[in-house]
């Protein structure tokens, strides 16, 4: 899919192969999104990455894209807060296969693929708290090579995107 007039295309550096990312040690980014979508998505467990402040855990995602309706990121450092929106009622997407982590993932999961039966309810996926369905234990999971993964008001906190291009349509920054 290639960008429409008025997107802007933000490119991820992928990270080398074999090497644990490292994470900015200023401020905290924070996804939001009305609907977030992980099409063929992997959960690689929990990695732990380091930071100028030192070692995190962090949730793995190998994603072949990511859509994100309404996007918000959000980055606090010191007293100001900056946020990238997309446009109004538009769906930010990522090409080619992305890596995401997270330190936590909050939000109602809808959906799973086509095997798993997912609980319609809010959900806290972090580190700590990895829930059976989407582990590798979960019979339909091991199973399913290429699973889509919904959630509904996710919020993702402390989030770095390797590898693919984010397009996200008339994205608008402002700072508070």
């Amino acid at each position: 899919m290639s960008p429409r007039r008025g997107d802007r295309v933000l490119s991820a550096p992928a990270s080398p192969t074999g090497r644990t990312p490292v994470l900015a040690a200023e401020g905290t980014w924070t996804l939001t999104s009305r609907r977030l979508v992980l099409r063929d998505a992997r959960f690689q467990g929990v990695v732990t990455v380091r930071t100028a402040a030192g070692a995190r855990r962090l949730l793995k995602f190998r994603v072949r894209s990511l859509q994100a309706a309404d996007l918000d990121l959000t980055v606090r450092r010191g007293r100001s807060t900056w946020h990238l929106k997309a446009g109004a009622g538009t769906v930010t997407t990522t090409g080619s296969p992305t890596t995401l982590y997270t330190e936590k993932l909050v939000g109602r999961a809808i959906g799973l693929g086509r095997r798993t039966a997912v609980p319609r309810r809010r959900v806290v996926i972090s580190p700590s708290s990895v829930p059976y369905w989407l582990t590798a234990r979960a019979p339909a999971a091991r199973n399913a090579r290429h699973r889509t993964v919904t959630i509904e008001g996710a919020v993702l906190y402390r989030i770095r995107l390797t590898g693919g291009s984010l397009k996200m349509p008339r994205p608008r920054l402002t700072t508070t």
